[in-house]
């Protein structure tokens, strides 16, 4: 019976085969994200703020995603510029 290695020396050992796409690198200006027809964004907030602007939703009856479009169109729309 052979000794396992448990623990980060077992996974220092193991040796990995990665597939060619995972090895290769991207271009320079090749983009890997946003190239869909939506993309994702993350904001971060005081836990204070976020809970103002929870509550805010819920009176409104909307979710926070619907309260940031309706802003960002607002200050397009107060520059001239087409809302979102």
């Amino acid at each position: 019976m052979s000794k396992q290695s448990i623990g980060l020396a077992a996974f220092a050992q193991k040796t990995v085969t990665r597939s060619k796409a995972a090895t290769e690198a991207p271009q320079p200006n090749e983009r890997e994200r946003g190239k869909g027809d939506k993309v994702s964004l993350t904001v971060r907030l005081n836990r204070s703020d976020w809970e103002r602007l929870h509550q805010l939703a819920v009176s409104e009856g909307a979710s926070i995603q619907t309260l940031a479009v309706r802003g960002l169109s607002k200050i397009f729309a107060e520059k001239g510029l087409p809302g979102i």
